[in-house]
Formats: structure tokens, sequence, C-alpha cells
């Protein structure tokens, strides 16, 4: 069962996810992610995309992604991580005599992790999760998704999940995937990370396709909380993220951070006549 705490005001959400006072007893480290609807699983954009997992031509579906976006960064020059003839030939080849991906039976092998990553950041589908290592940031994304009507009118609280990777070696599918901040500059102003569940590529397809289904599917205790405010609070908890330098600008460091910025400040001012 995962513990959800809920709170009624701006104050007091700002207080529960207060980098001073941790959900968690220590020793934990703690992973954030905001969630525009409190209801909304943990599921990466890959399994929200028509992939299921569960059949091998899906499995196959997942790589394509991947094999796509790499042959558009091709055509435009952009280079990609941990770029090699080894790497390609591997994982990327549609000649490859194991099949696409390579010969991993668990899916996706650690020298794609790199390039999955750079992929999630800039939309493009996959079984990574975001998260930040900073609560208040992990709530701006919530907070700006619901001013921004990215939700549906019945939406009454949306949410930041709190997860303790300290205790991630009690689960074995669950990575926490790390990328350098050199190689892109929005992830390090929003001190971004991914986690990712490990597929089993070959038959029986019966993997948990979200994050809060697989750790609350074990043995032991899942280390997740779920701290949810009313929507009616978003432009109050907004402001506060404004005063701690938490905005759309400081997040997204280029023209297009600054016009989300604005439409931020602007989601929360009374509209001038």
């Amino acid at each position: 069962m995962i513990k959800v705490i809920e709170t009624t005001t701006a104050a007091e959400f700002w207080d529960k996810l207060s980098p001073e006072k941790p959900i968690f007893q220590k020793p934990c480290r703690l992973l954030y992610r905001g969630q525009a609807n409190h209801k909304w699983s943990l599921t990466p954009g890959i399994l929200r995309s028509g992939v299921t997992m569960r059949s091998r031509i899906d499995v196959f579906k997942e790589w394509a992604y991947v094999h796509q976006f790499v042959e558009h960064c091709d055509s435009i020059g952009l280079s990609i991580p941990n770029d090699s003839p080894s790497l390609r030939e591997e994982f990327l080849s549609l000649n490859n005599p194991v099949g696409p991906g390579g010969s991993w039976r668990d899916w996706p092998p650690p020298e794609i992790y790199g390039l999955l990553a750079l992929a999630q950041h800039y939309r493009l589908p996959t079984r990574l999760l975001d998260w930040s290592t900073r609560s208040y940031v992990g709530a701006y994304f919530a907070i700006s998704d619901v001013l921004t009507k990215k939700v549906d009118e019945k939406t009454d609280r949306l949410a930041v999940w709190v997860l303790n990777v300290e205790m991630k070696a009690l689960f074995p599918k669950l990575r926490l995937v790390n990328v350098p901040g050199g190689n892109n500059a929005n992830l390090a102003a929003q001190s971004g990370c991914f986690t990712l569940l490990l597929c089993n590529r070959e038959p029986p397809y019966e993997e948990e396709q979200s994050l809060d289904g697989y750790l609350t599917g074990q043995s032991i205790p899942p280390p997740l909380v779920k701290v949810t405010l009313p929507v009616s609070e978003a432009s109050a908890a907004q402001e506060l993220c404004r005063l701690y330098g938490v905005t759309g600008a400081t997040l997204f460091p280029d023209y297009y951070g600054a016009a989300r910025g604005a439409v931020d400040r602007l989601s929360t001012e009374p509209r001038l006549p």
C-alpha cells in the first residue's frame, strides 16, 4: 500500500515537500515527480502510446522508436550519446542476427541508457520516467500542467510522488539512470534523472507496466509516497514556486523557458481588461 499525504493548502503542501523535512527516515535519497492528476499511475510514455509490451511485436515497436530517433539525428547532423560502430551494430542494426536490440534478455541494455535519456527529454516515448532530486521542481511540473489546462475539469488533486532510491537494490528490476548535465542544459537546470523498469524480452510477456504497480507488488513496503494538493490551490502553489526561483525560465534556460515563464506568471495573475 502506498502512503498518501493529502494536504489542503499550498503552504501545507510546500511544507510537506520541504527538503529540510524528508518524508522517509534517514538514510534516504529522494527523487520527486510531479503529475497534474493524483490518479495517474507512474507509467512510462512508451506504454501510453499504444505499446503494451504484451507481445514480441510490441517489443520491436519500442526498439523502432529509438531506431527512428537515431536515423533522424543522423539526417540533420546531431550526435548521440556513446556513439560507436559497435553500438550501432549490436543494438541499432536491423541486420543483427539475434534481432533488433541485440541479445540482451533484459531490455533495455545499459549501453543505450544515455540515448534513451536524451530521446526522453525531447519527448520521444520511452520506458524512462523523469524525476528531479529537488522537491519543488517536481511540484512545479504538476502545478504548471494544471494551470495550463493539461488535465480535464474533473481532476480534483495534483500530486508529487516521492521515491526513496536508497532502497533500489531491494527491487531487482528498478534502475536509476543519470546522464551528464553538460549534454543537456534543461536536464541540468532541473536536477533531472530517470528511473527505468527492466523488461524481459522473452515470452511470456507479463511485466508490470507501472512503477507504482511494480513496487507495491513486492514483498516489502514500497519506498514510495504520494503528496497531493487540491487543484484549486495550484495558483497559490505556483506563486511559492516563483518566490523560490522555480520557474519555466529557470528550468528551461532558453527562449522556450522565457515564454513558458511568461505563460506561468500570467496564469496566476488577474487578466487585464
